[in-house]
C-alpha cells in the first residue's frame, strides 16, 4: 500500500468556499490573528506535507466531509435549543434548567446521563452526510463509523427514502445534502501542490484501519442546564487506533455563526530520520448559520475564563476538571496538588483552577492556551518556550472513544509535545469495540504541564487505592 505525503506552504494553502450558499464558510487567514468577537487567537497553519491517502482515501478529503457534517449538526443543536425556548420547556429560576419532558437520562435522574432529542437528530445527520459522501467506503468496511448514539444498527442504511432523510433535514432547519452536496474541498490546496515522500510500510499497520468516532453533541448536561458555550459536536478520525484528524464544532458561542476548529496529525516513518517532519495541519472555520440563538444565561457564570487571564497569568498552572466526585478523581487531584507541585516547593508554579464541564470543551481549552502562551513567547525577544507552563485537564473514568479523538487530534496537530494518557499514563484505545476511557484521562500542554502530567502518572501507577478503584493492578498500569 503507497501513502503519499503532498507538500503544502502556508501561503499557498487556501480555504474553498462556496459562494453561492448562505452557509459557505469565511476565509480564516492563514496567519495567526485575533478574533475581536471572542476575544482568542484563531490560526490555520500548514506543515510541510499536505494529503495523505489511506486505502486510497484522502484524508484532508475526508476531514473537509468531517467538518461540513459537524456543522450541519451543529445546526440541528441550535434548532432543538430554539424550539426547546418557544414551547414551554423551559422553567424559570437561575439554573434555567431545560424541563424534564425535554430531556432523558440514561441514568436516573443523573444529569451527567442526560439525553436529548438533539443528540438524537444531530447524530443522524452527521451520519446521513457521511454516508452520502463515503457510501462505497463504509459498505466495503474501509471506513467504520462508530457514534455514541448508536442503536446498534449498520453504519449503511439503505432502506430509508431519500425524501424520508431529507425531511429530517427539513424538520430541524439543517442544510439539505441534495440541495447542497457536502464540501469535500474545504480543505483543497493550490495547484503548485506537489508529492515529496511517501511513508514506508513500517509507518503503518497492515491493518489500515480508519475508524470516524462521532460525538453528536459533547456536553448535553451543559445544554440542559443551559451552559450553552460549553457544548460541543465532536468528530474524530482515528487510523490503526491513533487519532489522526478531528473536528470540533463550537454551535452556541457565536450569535450567528458556527465555529469549526479542525486539525490533521498525519503518522510518519520513526525509522527513518530523514522522514518529512510530522504532517500537520490546524485552523478554524466559520460559517453562517440558519437556526437563530437567544442566549438565556444562567445567574451563575458559565464561562470558563480567559486562555490568559492577566500578565501574572502566564506563571500559572491551569488545572481543569469537572465536579465529579468520583474516588478516582479526588485521588488524582491530591497527588497533583500534593504529591507532585509538592515536591517542587518553592519552584511549584502557581495553579488557576476551572471547573468546567464537556470533555472536548476542556480539551480545546488546553490546545488554546498553549496557542496563546506561544504567540505570546513569538512576540517577546530572548523568551525561552522551553519556560511555558501550560494547562492539564483531569478526568475520571466515565468518557469514551467519542469523547477524546477528535480533541486528541487537534491537540497535537497544535502540539506535537502534548500529551493524552489515562489517569496511570497508558495511551488511550481506539479499536471501535472498547469504547469506554475506563481509566480516565489527563491530557495536557507546555513544558511545564507535560511535565507534571508525567510524574503524576508515574506516581498514580503505584497508588494502590487508585488502581484498586480502576481495577487494574500495579504490574498492568
Amino acid at each position: 500500500m503507497d501513502i503519499s505525503l503532498s507538500t503544502i506552504s502556508a501561503t499557498s494553502a487556501q480555504n474553498v468556499a462556496s459562494p453561492t450558499t448562505s452557509n459557505a464558510a469565511e476565509e480564516i487567514n492563514n496567519s495567526l490573528q485575533l478574533d475581536a468577537d471572542v476575544g482568542r487567537f484563531v490560526s490555520e497553519s500548514f506543515d510541510s506535507v499536505g494529503d495523505m491517502k489511506i486505502n486510497d482515501i484522502s484524508i484532508t478529503e475526508l476531514l473537509s466531509t468531517c467538518i461540513d457534517a459537524c456543522r450541519r449538526g451543529c445546526e440541528v443543536i441550535r434548532n432543538v435549543r430554539h424550539k426547546l425556548l418557544q414551547s414551554s420547556n423551559v422553567v424559570g429560576g437561575d439554573s434555567q434548567f431545560l424541563c424534564c419532558g425535554a430531556v432523558k437520562y440514561k441514568i436516573s435522574n443523573d444529569p451527567r446521563s442526560a439525553l436529548t432529542e438533539a443528540d438524537e437528530a444531530s447524530q443522524k445527520v452527521i451520519t446521513e452526510c457521511l454516508n452520502d459522501c463515503w457510501a462505497k467506503e463504509i459498505r466495503s468496511g474501509l471506513i467504520k463509523i462508530v457514534g455514541e448514539e448508536d442503536e446498534g444498527g449498520d453504519d449503511f442504511v439503505d432502506s430509508v427514502s431519500l425524501q424520508d432523510m431529507m425531511a429530517h433535514f427539513d424538520k430541524y432547519n439543517s442544510p439539505r445534502i441534495d440541495q447542497e452536496p457536502i464540501h469535500r474541498d474545504l480543505l483543497s490546496q493550490s495547484d503548485s501542490t506537489q508529492i515529496i515522500d511517501s511513508i514506508s510500510e513500517s509507518a503503518c499497520d497492515k491493518k489500515n484501519e480508519l475508524i470516524i468516532f462521532i460525538d453528536p453533541m459533547d456536553g448535553t448536561r451543559e445544554f440542559v442546564e443551559n451552559r450553552i458555550e460549553n457544548v460541543q459536536c465532536l468528530i474524530g478520525i482515528t487510523y490503526n487506533g491513533k487519532p489522526i484528524a478531528g473536528a470540533v464544532g463550537m454551535p452556541m458561542i457565536h450569535e450567528n455563526k458556527i465555529e469549526i476548529a479542525y486539525g490533521i496529525d498525519l503518522p510518519t516513518d520513526s525509522e527513518q530520520p530523514t522522514s518529512p517532519p510530522l504532517s500537520k495541519l490546524s485552523g478554524v472555520k466559520c460559517f453562517n448559520t440558519l437556526n437563530p440563538l437567544v442566549k438565556q444565561l444562567s445567574g451563575t457564570d458559565t464561562g470558563m475564563g480567559d486562555y490568559i487571564d492577566g500578565e501574572e497569568d502566564v506563571k500559572k498552572l491551569v488545572v481543569l476538571s469537572g465536579d465529579s466526585k468520583k474516588p478516582a478523581l479526588t485521588i488524582s487531584m491530591k497527588c497533583l496538588e500534593s504529591d507532585v507541585l509538592g515536591s517542587f516547593g518553592d519552584s511549584a508554579p502557581p495553579i488557576r483552577k476551572i471547573i468546567a464541564g464537556g470533555c472536548g470543551n476542556k480539551m480545546l481549552f488546553v490546545q488554546r492556551r498553549f496557542e496563546a502562551l506561544s504567540e505570546r513567547i513569538r512576540h517577546q525577544e530572548g523568551t525561552d518556550s522551553s519556560s511555558t507552563i501550560g494547562s492539564i485537564s483531569l478526568a475520571p473514568p466515565g468518557s469514551s472513544s467519542w469523547d477524546t479523538a477528535g480533541p486528541t487530534a487537534l491537540l497535537l496537530a497544535a502540539d506535537p509535545n502534548a500529551v493524552v494518557t489515562d489517569l496511570v499514563g497508558r495511551p488511550l484505545v481506539y479499536d471501535g469495540e472498547h469504547l469506554s476511557n475506563d481509566c480516565g484521562v489527563v491530557v495536557s500542554a507546555g513544558h511545564m504541564a507535560t511535565r507534571i502530567h508525567r510524574e503524576m502518572c508515574q506516581k498514580l501507577r503505584n497508588d494502590e487505592v487508585l488502581c484498586e478503584t480502576l481495577g487494574v493492578s500495579r504490574c498492568d498500569a
